[in-house]
């Protein structure tokens, strides 16, 4: 009966062993699999040993043993090679501290200017204020130009700082200049032969063409993995950033002036020196290629978004990941900050806007808006009491900050809607947005319509 049962227990035994050994998680590669063997301190191979049978040999060791920690193999390894992150330059440091002085200043106005209108004005008030906005939005908004941009679809349309001007970039290649609000062609530039996939303007720009001096007024991004900076007062850059190993998805200008950030298909997005045209910084973390890219109004984080559905809240002062934000479904393309800094919108290929509390940590409201991609998401410039959101199946929707709502479909496109931009300031009393799209089309949307505006619309007219 002993021996009976001692048999029993080793069958039982090695029956949970066999089990146990099939519930692991074991590479499948052949040099994952040596590289595994190796941190458990095994010979990586043996002689007459196949692949299959140095995989069943490292399911039999896991089985009964626990990989070496990090700690450990920290305190086995000597020299340089305890070093588990990258040495930045000296430029990056003092880059850093000029980021951090200036983004702290900025974000103690905006705390004043928000107390200060939080006294002035009740927040029942100011919901009331921004419905009326809303309802005269709804009643006067309409299609006030349309244009054929170019030869091929147009990729990205984006305002210049102080509305005068309107500027579009295509597949192409060629960047263009419209005037606000006539739409007529003020310049047209050539940026390569490659497809030109995001422009942005520096936060000093004003004015008209022609410009005078070499100062940068306004940076590209094409396929060709190049960042090219125009004064817009010659047809050829500034100067080109290189470095990117495959193309540039989205660039945008840092509030200070100074930098400029770019994210690529090479899964790493970058921070450049404007005057020195050097990259300061170049940062890993995402797994997939990063699309998407949004500055705070303070200057203090960046956040990044990949096609792996995943969105990254970077601060530009420690170089830290301040909280991945990882709940769409699909592939991320566009991100934005509120002009307050509290709320972050996030658009994704799951048709759905997803908005983020940075206070709380977490998401606080997931709006299905479209039945395709969303290429574009926008707060209004200023009070931010707006946010539009563009999409591929050819509409362009304007939501309401303090309830969410839709409170305006723009339909015209008869392409995907590529993107779409506010105006950040008003033209003659009247809010304006830009929008560009697969048909080869720019469209200006203004309230300049048949409607009346309401009797106190000088109130909410900014």
């Amino acid at each position: 009966m002993a021996r009976a049962r001692q048999q029993h227990e080793d069958a039982v035994r090695a029956f949970e062993q066999k089990r146990t050994q099939r519930e692991l998680a074991v590479p499948t590669g052949d040099a994952q699999v040596k590289a595994k063997l190796r941190e458990f301190g095994e010979p990586a191979c043996i002689f007459g040993e196949g692949p299959y049978e140095r995989r069943d040999r490292l399911r039999t060791i896991m089985a009964g043993r626990t990989a070496p920690t990090l700690d450990s193999k920290r305190q086995e390894s000597t020299g340089d090679e305890d070093l588990f992150y990258t040495e930045g330059v000296e430029e990056l440091l003092d880059a850093r501290v000029k980021i951090a002085d200036w983004s702290l200043a900025r974000a103690n106005q905006r705390l004043v200017k928000e107390r200060r209108q939080r006294m002035d004005e009740d927040p029942v008030e100011y919901e009331e204020r921004v419905d009326r906005f809303s309802m005269f939005l709804q009643k006067s908004m309409v299609a006030e130009v349309s244009q054929v941009g170019d030869e091929r679809p147009l990729t990205q349309g984006k305002f210049s700082p102080d509305a005068s001007l309107f500027c579009t970039s295509s597949w192409s290649g060629f960047i263009k200049l419209w005037k606000t609000p006539s739409c007529d062609p003020v310049l047209t530039i050539r940026v390569g032969e490659d497809r030109c996939n995001s422009v942005a303007w520096h936060p000093s720009c004003k004015g008209t063409p022609p410009f005078e001096g070499n100062t940068v007024r306004l940076a590209s991004a094409s396929a060709d993995s190049r960042i090219s900076l125009w004064s817009l007062s010659e047809s050829q850059p500034v100067n080109v950033l290189e470095g990117h190993e495959e193309r540039v998805n989205r660039v945008v200008f840092h509030p200070m002036g100074e930098h400029v950030i770019s994210t690529s298909h090479d899964m790493s997005w970058r921070l450049w020196d404007v005057e020195t045209t050097t990259e300061l910084l170049l940062q890993e973390g995402h797994s997939r290629p990063v699309y998407g890219c949004s500055v705070h109004p303070d200057g203090s984080l960046v956040a990044t978004s990949d096609l792996g559905g995943v969105v990254r809240v970077w601060d530009l002062r420690s170089g830290k990941t301040v909280m991945p934000l990882a709940a769409h479904g699909k592939q991320v393309l566009a991100v934005d900050f509120h002009p307050r800094g509290t709320i972050l919108a996030t658009a994704s290929d799951d048709h759905s806007m997803r908005v983020w509390d940075l206070r709380k940590r977490r998401c606080t409201h997931n709006l299905l808006l479209h039945n395709k991609l969303i290429s574009e998401v926008s707060f209004e410039k200023g009070e931010g009491r707006l946010v539009l959101t563009s999409s591929y199946d050819g509409t362009v929707k304007i939501c309401s900050t303090t309830d969410w709502k839709v409170v305006k479909v723009l339909i015209g496109h008869e392409g995907r809607v590529m993107g779409a931009d506010h105006i950040p300031a008003a033209v003659g009393g009247h809010h304006y947005i830009g929008s560009v799209a697969f048909d080869r089309t720019l469209k200006f949307w203004s309230t300049q319509g048949k409607a009346e505006p309401p009797v106190d619309a000088t109130a909410f007219m900014t």
